[in-house]
């Protein structure tokens, strides 16, 4: 059975004609470097908005695959650009979870799938990872991950395109305006934490800023990844207690 190739090119040809307009009644303008992306300026720079297709192209097992990236690149390039990728802007929203569905519903139905073509191997922590192919996520998405959706057809990428044409400009609103959900301020408070770790080179107090964080943390995520980055830090000064 003969299956028509995806290109990058046909993606972004669908995804600029059910979006271009849209991005331009919004002040943007279209940007070609490589990908789809528009820009306008902002308040703090230049706003750019644009997606970008996995670099190892269309399987006729298992597709491809798209992500969508924002960027604010400030007047002074010194200050450094403000970057997300969509599975990190939409930490703790709602459409986070929709965007999950949505893509499980492409992985089921692709050739891969149904002849259960993937192949996984096992990390140190017991868990597996896909080396081959791509695998639907059944856990509830709430915190940030880098999410690629998937695609097959060009009934996939319509149903994309239509997608983003009803979400996209909230997206960019999330991110200009530098919105963030509960969990998305517990990541911030978290790197916050880890920065602070990171200035000090004294160990006893690398492990008081992280019993501070735990004691006062009230995210379960973030406060888990601080008590294990402190049992990690205790085996450390732990075995140079030993040493000395």
């Amino acid at each position: 059975m003969h299956v028509m190739k995806i290109t990058s090119k046909m993606l972004y040809g669908e995804l600029r004609s059910a979006l271009g307009p849209l991005m331009k009644q919004n002040g943007f303008k279209s940007e070609r470097a490589g990908r789809l992306g528009w820009g306008r300026p902002a308040a703090n720079g230049h706003l750019t908005v644009f997606f970008q297709c996995d670099k190892w192209g269309w399987d006729e097992n298992w597709g491809s695959k798209f992500t969508l990236e924002f960027e604010i690149t400030p007047p002074d390039p010194q200050t450094g650009s403000k970057f997300e990728r969509i599975g990190y802007l939409l930490e703790g929203f709602e459409e986070l979870d929709d965007l999950r569905i949505r893509n499980n519903h492409v992985i089921a139905r692709l050739p891969g799938t149904l002849n259960d073509g993937v192949v996984t191997a096992p990390l140190d922590d017991g868990t597996e990872a896909v080396v081959i192919g791509e695998r639907a996520d059944p856990e509830k998405a709430v915190y940030g991950r880098d999410l690629w959706l998937n695609y097959y057809s060009m009934e996939d990428v319509r149903a994309w395109a239509a997608y983003f044409a009803g979400n996209l400009l909230r997206f960019v609103s999330i991110f200009e305006n530098g919105t963030k959900s509960a969990e998305g301020k517990a990541r911030e408070r978290f790197n916050r934490m880890m920065s602070n770790v990171q200035k000090t080179q004294n160990l006893a107090e690398k492990a008081r800023i992280f019993e501070g964080f735990i004691a006062s943390e009230m995210d379960p995520m973030f406060r888990e990844g601080a008590e294990e980055w402190l049992r990690h830090l205790n085996g450390v000064i732990h075995e140079r207690s030993a040493a000395g």
